[in-house]
């Protein structure tokens, strides 16, 4: 997978191993303190304190706080979609409602995770002063989720194990189904603890759901 939070700013920074292990240490430190501490709450200071390296370095590769935030959001996705998209693989499994459970629980996942937590909650609390990055949150995560999601329904169609129409606004309402209360729990109670267990359950309830309205029709 491309390493695109390193490459974001086009600086060539895989040119050498070493300068790639700088600026790789500058995001995982980046990211940690996000997490631990918040983005309003992290510095510059904080992240070469933590991570080593010069502000030289720094700002040649990522600019600014903004730039490190972009880079760490934009390599969460990608992991997150082409996580998503092994799930998705036809090649995976062929029963229609385990392929869904599959991606479903892998969206659910992420939505529990620290960094997307993280992610969020500084693009809400952010949201006025750097509106270009929510944008390139929604086009590098939810958009593209939905197309993926669109194009699992699209090919269980094809294979006769599902009757759909309109796969664009089927992934639309089934991201939904997973993600709209777990999402809200999570932004509001963002350290309680989470039961996946009962996580687990309300997803496989939710296809279930969701594959009800899109069975193919009896013979």
């Amino acid at each position: 997978m491309p390493d695109m939070g390193l490459e974001h700013r086009g600086q060539g920074t895989t040119g050498t191993g070493r300068g790639h292990a700088r600026c790789r240490a500058l995001l995982d430190a980046a990211a940690t303190l996000f997490v631990e501490k918040g983005y309003a709450a992290t510095s510059l200071s904080d992240v070469l304190k933590l991570a080593g390296g010069s502000r030289t370095t720094l700002y040649e590769h990522f600019g600014d706080k903004d730039g490190l935030f972009r880079a760490m959001m934009e390599e969460h996705c990608a992991r997150v979609l082409e996580t998503m998209a092994e799930s998705a693989a036809a090649d995976h499994v062929a029963d229609p409602e385990e392929r869904l459970n599959r991606i479903a629980l892998h969206i659910a996942e992420t939505l529990m995770a620290p960094r997307t937590t993280t992610i969020l909650r500084t693009l809400i609390s952010e949201s006025a002063r750097i509106p270009d990055l929510v944008e390139t949150f929604v086009r590098v995560g939810p958009e593209r989720t939905r197309a993926q999601m669109a194009d699992c329904l699209r090919d269980l169609d094809a294979r006769g194990r599902i009757r759909i129409d309109d796969p664009e606004m089927a992934a639309q309402a089934f991201c939904g189904m997973v993600t709209g209360n777990l999402l809200m729990e999570r932004l509001i109670l963002p350290d309680r603890p989470v039961d996946f267990a009962a996580v687990e359950r309300y997803v496989r309830a939710g296809v279930r759901l969701f594959l009800r309205g899109v069975a193919p029709s009896s013979q």
